[in-house]
């Protein structure tokens, strides 16, 4: 049996008999090839290439009764890799984004020194800012509530009129268009 056909009979076990034997074949065929290529996506980075795989392999489990229909296992598994580095990345960058934008010094606050770190931050407060200016107005408001005055969603919501959901919406929103206009700089501080 050539490589390809054990390997399409590792899928239809792991489909049809929910066999780990046959999963972990699978897994050791294929983890290395994966490592390689989640690192070449990551820029080199190990441990953000190891946890790509590894969700890749929890998704392939998760959905193992489908398993028996993949004729192409090589391509179907690196789709499902070029996948969920994307959501990986993703997901990280918007955390990076709330975390910068909810720990950005307020506006009114001035450094008492000239240090370069201090020039990079009023610098990224003055791009927040600008950013912010650029979203729609009730957008900017609701980001505002939530992120500057430390607002609950609830309590945003009562303020404003509007629902619990649409506050969500609105954060959502101005998250991804901030994300949009502030991503260059994300990169220059976090990686």
């Amino acid at each position: 049996m050539c490589e390809n056909e054990n390997i399409l009979a590792y899928l239809k076990e792991i489909a049809q008999y929910d066999c780990p034997d046959s999963f972990r074949q699978l897994y050791n065929h294929y983890y290395m090839r994966l490592f390689r290529q989640a690192l070449y996506y990551l820029n080199g980075n190990p441990d953000n290439a190891q946890e790509v795989v590894a969700d890749v392999f929890v998704a392939l489990w998760q959905g193992r009764k489908v398993l028996d229909k993949v004729s192409e296992p090589d391509s179907y598994l690196f789709i499902a890799l070029k996948h969920a580095t994307a959501r990986y990345v993703e997901r990280n960058t918007k955390e990076k984004l709330i975390q910068i934008t909810e720990y950005l010094p307020d506006a009114e606050y001035r450094y008492s020194d000239t240090t370069d770190f201090s020039m990079m931050d009023e610098e990224l407060q003055n791009k927040y800012r600008t950013a912010l200016n650029n979203l729609p107005p009730r957008c900017a408001e609701v980001f505002r509530l939530v992120r500057e005055e430390r607002k609950k969603y609830s309590e945003v919501a009562e303020m404003l009129g509007i629902s619990i959901k649409t506050v969500d919406n609105q954060m959502n929103k101005a998250t991804k268009l901030l994300y949009g206009q502030l991503k260059e700089n994300l990169f220059s501080i976090f990686f």
